[in-house]
């Protein structure tokens, strides 16, 4: 890494509010703690998400949430984590995440992942929202590679990564043990800036 890079990354302006026709997605400010706490509360999410992301099982109150929120906000400032809330434009209804987490600054490689409420599965909304951050990858961070990390037991991301064009580039097979005592693998896709 050159001497200085460092600096680069913390001087990138960049916008920390996207839209799209149904979207808005966002960083998270202080006071969302209560919406994220809520999505995994309802519609059985925490249940159907707790094997996903982190933030299922470390949630559990919403003071939780909030010390989580002020975490991604200072993940935001330091560029170690680029985490979006997505609401729905016509209703304002907190609805899922985006996230970018940068792999190499020098490439730069960053990984993409999202998730949604249940209910709000199957309309293209992840699709809306993976297309609006790869933009922003690309346009404002630079990225020369994209990295989706799915499951290959999660069908429903494996096949959105494959709609937005990225490439299958490896399956670590049988290398996750679930609660239950199975073993899964995982898929990485990759998709560059010449794809």
């Amino acid at each position: 890494m050159k001497k200085g890079y460092k600096m680069d990354k913390i001087l990138l302006v960049f916008p920390s509010r996207l839209e799209t026709t149904r979207l808005t997605m966002r960083k998270y400010e202080k006071g969302d703690g209560k919406e994220l706490y809520q999505l995994f509360e309802n519609n059985n999410n925490r249940e159907y998400l707790i094997e996903h992301i982190d933030e299922a099982t470390n949630v559990k109150t919403e003071e939780d949430a909030e010390i989580r929120i002020q975490e991604l906000s200072e993940d935001w400032i330091t560029r170690s984590k680029f985490v979006m809330g997505i609401w729905l434009k016509s209703s304002g209804k907190y609805i899922g995440q985006v996230w970018i987490e940068p792999n190499k600054w020098e490439v730069p490689s960053f990984e993409l992942g999202w998730f949604l409420e249940r209910s709000h599965q199957g309309k293209g909304i992840a699709t809306e929202a993976a297309k609006a951050a790869i933009i922003f990858l690309f346009k404002h961070l630079k990225a020369y590679k994209i990295i989706a990390i799915t499951r290959d037991d999660n069908h429903e991301s494996s096949r959105l990564a494959e709609r937005l064009g990225f490439i299958k580039e490896g399956h670590l097979r049988e290398h996750i043990i679930k609660k239950n005592g199975t073993r899964i693998g995982l898929l990485y896709y990759g998709m560059s800036k010449n794809d």
